[in-house]
């Protein structure tokens, strides 16, 4: 599954188009290799947050996750003097399929995403996966833009 650290927005953020963003500020821990998120470093992680995010929701039921003002500072837990900070203003945008119940996601800007096949990165630009009804990972990360990979930046 991609895991998308924006996600902790959402649940922090006022699900409303008309609320003003919300602190996005957390700690998030990612063991090595962690099977919860495939695609994770080989070593663990500490994932600081701090900013602003918010959920905007939709005419359609839908929503967007924005981040206007967040950043990660990670951290190589097997190195703590291996660490990083990126800026992750970027945006969310899930859509489901009526038919099918396929699952896409589009992300456009900067995002720190957890992938099987792209590892754990830096998308800057438009990219997207998809998933389907039943969490099936059926199209991995593709897109336009530039893709940096954390774990070989924290080795």
């Amino acid at each position: 599954m991609i895991a998308l650290i924006a996600l902790l927005a959402m649940a922090m953020a006022v699900p409303t188009a008309l609320a003003a963003p919300q602190d996005a500020g957390g700690t998030i821990r990612i063991k090595a290799n962690d099977h919860r998120y495939p695609g994770s470093c080989d070593f663990p992680l500490l994932l600081e947050l701090s900013g602003k995010g918010n959920t905007i929701t939709r005419p359609d039921g839908g929503f967007i996750l924005t981040s206007p003002d967040l950043n990660v500072t990670i951290t190589n837990l097997d190195n703590p003097e291996n660490q990083a900070t990126y800026n992750i203003t970027g945006s969310v945008h899930p859509s489901t399929d009526p038919e099918t119940g396929d699952v896409t996601t589009v992300v456009k800007g900067r995002n720190l995403l957890i992938d099987p096949e792209a590892g754990t990165v830096i998308a800057i630009g438009t990219f997207s996966f998809v998933f389907d009804a039943k969490g099936n990972l059926i199209q991995p990360l593709e897109g336009e833009g530039q893709l940096i990979d954390v774990c070989a930046a924290l080795q």
